[in-house]
């Protein structure tokens, strides 16, 4: 994997890093109609966030072959 997508991948780890805090934050809280939407919304940043993974983990097998 060259070095842009190490660092790519990175921070996109760390993205998720401070999701999961944030969802473990809403999880322990009183859930209002704003807090439901941004946790909506993480979850679908972590599914793309997921693709991009994906994405660069073929693009490095198909590079290495």
């Amino acid at each position: 994997m060259s070095s842009e997508a190490s660092n790519e991948m990175l921070n996109l780890l760390k993205e998720l890093s401070v999701y999961k805090a944030m969802d473990n934050d809403y999880g322990a809280g009183v859930k209002g109609r704003v807090e439901a939407e941004a946790h909506e919304e993480r979850e679908r940043r972590r599914q793309e966030i997921i693709r991009e993974m994906h994405k660069l983990a073929a693009d490095k097998r198909n590079s290495s072959s």
